[in-house]
């Protein structure tokens, strides 16, 4: 009889379920981070789960809500799947009874839960996207919730039992299978692009294969070095007026190559100009050019990519830089990462480019026929055309003083970059 009690208290075996579960979350979770990480590479790439505008891992991924404390949300799932892993396997590392296990596991549950409908809300609500890697997260969760409350119902009314080391066993088990997800996601994005920069002396450019990186040291390729610090300033001039941002007589010149579907595009832009602001407009020049993701007005690409304005918006940008507001625009085309689809669609549909620049105090009827006329594509094209011939393989892609620059997008990294480049 006491025999039967301590089987009606006690457990010893494995939720294969709940190990099931947790593996496939830990999975995808794990598949998160590295699309994060390919992001972060190759911001505008297009991944495997990248079907369309609205339909697309790394526009998720890869927005605003895509990190938190510089973690990547990828991580803390893999951290999370790791924990409700340790729950699975508790009884075989001790003696654990079913109650106080189903607790256990409801109240992971419920963690998981909420978080689950906070991301759920800013992807499927907020941003009106949908991540399909993320989605398979958020059904696990929900799969394990409901399992988890099912099983707690059915053993609430058996006795807790005595107390024990369990928890104690919980945590140790934990934290060794938790903690080293959380640590990837911390470095990973730190250290990923310092094994991308010595792996372009080793593959070709994922834009075009038949490229190469330059490689500063031949001789060969100091014409285009030198085509690195200069730049045409006026659009009678070659293939159009190069905006830029400083004194043409600067010292520092910094050239990067951009896509306004780009999230780091937009983290860059704006730590690069907080840099130039604090070390001196006179001290350094940021010119800026276009590498769209979209065969639309870039021929080195083969899709249409993921961020159907992408073409749209440089090719605005560069019109309202005929007038003098190409900074201003540029800064206003980026906020449409922050919008909903609707906003977008709205925002960016020919009257309501119309509509923003009108705004801004820009001669409509010019910009109109600037973009009816599609007179700046080809400066597009040719931009696209120099960031292929230096083996771009995504943006942002950085130049300061004809070195490619590899590092953070921070204003601090920035800053230090140039003060580095001044003193040379």
């Amino acid at each position: 009889m006491q025999s039967t009690d301590q089987e009606n208290i006690f457990t010893s075996k494995l939720n294969v379920t709940s190990i099931i579960l947790s593996v496939i979350g830990f999975s995808v979770s794990l598949y998160s981070l590295i699309v994060h990480l390919q992001v972060t590479l190759k911001s505008s790439g297009k991944q495997l789960c990248d079907f369309n505008s609205t339909v697309s891992c790394s526009a998720v991924i890869g927005s605003s809500f895509g990190e938190i404390a510089s973690i990547p949300l990828g991580a803390y799932g893999m951290t999370f799947f790791a924990i409700l892993f340790s729950a699975a396997i508790l009884p075989k590392f001790t003696q654990v009874t079913k109650k106080w296990l189903a607790q256990l596991e409801l109240m992971l549950a419920g963690l998981g839960f909420i978080s689950v409908i906070c991301l759920a809300y800013i992807s499927y609500f907020k941003l009106q996207l949908v991540c399909p890697a993320c989605s398979i997260v958020h059904i696990t969760v929900l799969l394990y919730s409901g399992m988890k409350v099912f099983e707690y119902i059915k053993v609430k009314n058996t006795p807790v039992g005595p107390k024990n080391d369990a928890f104690i066993r919980f945590m140790a088990v934990s934290l060794c299978l938790g903690l080293p997800p959380l640590a990837i996601g911390l470095l990973a994005p730190i250290i990923a692009p310092y094994f991308s920069s010595s792996d372009k002396d080793k593959t070709s450019s994922s834009v075009n294969n038949s490229t190469a990186p330059v490689n500063n040291s031949n001789p060969g390729n100091m014409q285009q070095m030198n085509n690195l610090m200069s730049f045409n300033k006026t659009n009678f001039v070659g293939n159009g007026e190069d905006y830029r941002r400083g004194s043409d007589s600067a010292k520092v010149v910094v050239q990067v190559f951009s896509d306004f579907g780009c999230p780091h595009c937009r983290i860059a832009t704006e730590g690069m100009t907080k840099a130039q602001d604090a070390f001196g407009l006179e001290k350094v020049v940021i010119v800026y050019k276009f590498f769209p993701f979209s065969n639309k007005c870039n021929p080195h690409i083969s899709h249409e990519g993921v961020y159907p304005y992408s073409c749209t918006l440089a090719e605005a940008a560069r019109c309202a830089g005929q007038q003098g507001k190409f900074w201003e625009f540029k800064t206003w085309a980026f906020e449409g990462q922050t919008w909903n689809n609707a906003q977008r669609a709205e925002n960016f549909s020919s009257d309501g480019l119309k509509k923003h620049v009108g705004e801004m105090g820009l001669n409509t009827n010019a910009f109109e026929q600037c973009m009816n006329s599609h007179v700046e594509v080809q400066k597009l094209k040719d931009d696209a055309g120099f960031a292929n011939k230096l083996g771009i393989e995504g943006t942002p892609l950085i130049y300061i003083n004809g070195q490619q620059y590899n590092g953070e997008h921070s204003a601090e990294a920035f800053l230090q970059a140039f003060g580095q480049a001044y003193g040379k």
